[in-house]
């Protein structure tokens, strides 16, 4: 994929992640795209739905889910968030077996480009289940400027303390 692309795209992430934190929630936008077009977005919606399991880039990911028939090969989709997934939406683009994601700000406490990196399996057991392409740190400084504005909007918490600790990243 071209620079100015994953660049155009994680724009998009970052405008979608940008819209939860005028809605009040943690500043994480996901983009799922497919032929140059974004078919699915979303942001982090814990605070507003007071449930946890409903991370930008699962719930992104469950929107181009229900898209029927899919337009396209799974395999050819890729997935901008500006924040690297953690382990369950890791899993879940796996398990879409979407082919490639791309991440703005490294998650120190719960990133899971480094758990799956060496993931060994056979490729007989399962051939289309796969670890995707990673790569990150496109658009970093924007994501950042994000959590400070989080940081600055709200004043105490638990998330509050790990916004401010990537905001100082």
């Amino acid at each position: 994929m071209e620079e100015q692309d994953i660049e155009r795209f994680m724009q998009e992430a970052l405008k979608v992640a940008a819209a939860g934190l005028a809605k009040g929630e943690l500043p994480i936008g996901a983009v799922v795209v497919l032929n140059n077009q974004v078919i699915a977005a979303a942001h982090t919606m814990e605070k507003s739905q007071g449930r946890l399991l409903v991370h930008a880039d699962l719930l992104a990911l469950e929107a181009a889910d229900r898209i029927q028939p899919f337009p396209g090969q799974r395999r050819d989709a890729k997935l901008f968030v500006n924040f690297e997934p953690c382990l369950m939406c890791l899993g879940a683009a796996m398990s879409f077996f979407l082919g490639e994601v791309y991440y703005g700000l490294e998650s120190p406490g719960d990133g899971a480009t480094a758990l799956v990196q060496n993931w060994l399996r056979r490729d007989a057991d399962f051939p289309a289940y796969r670890v995707p392409k990673i790569q990150g740190g496109f658009l970093r400084a924007e994501t950042i400027a994000l959590f400070q504005e989080y940081v600055a909007q709200h004043s105490s918490g638990p998330m509050w303390e790990w916004a401010k600790s990537l905001a100082a990243l």
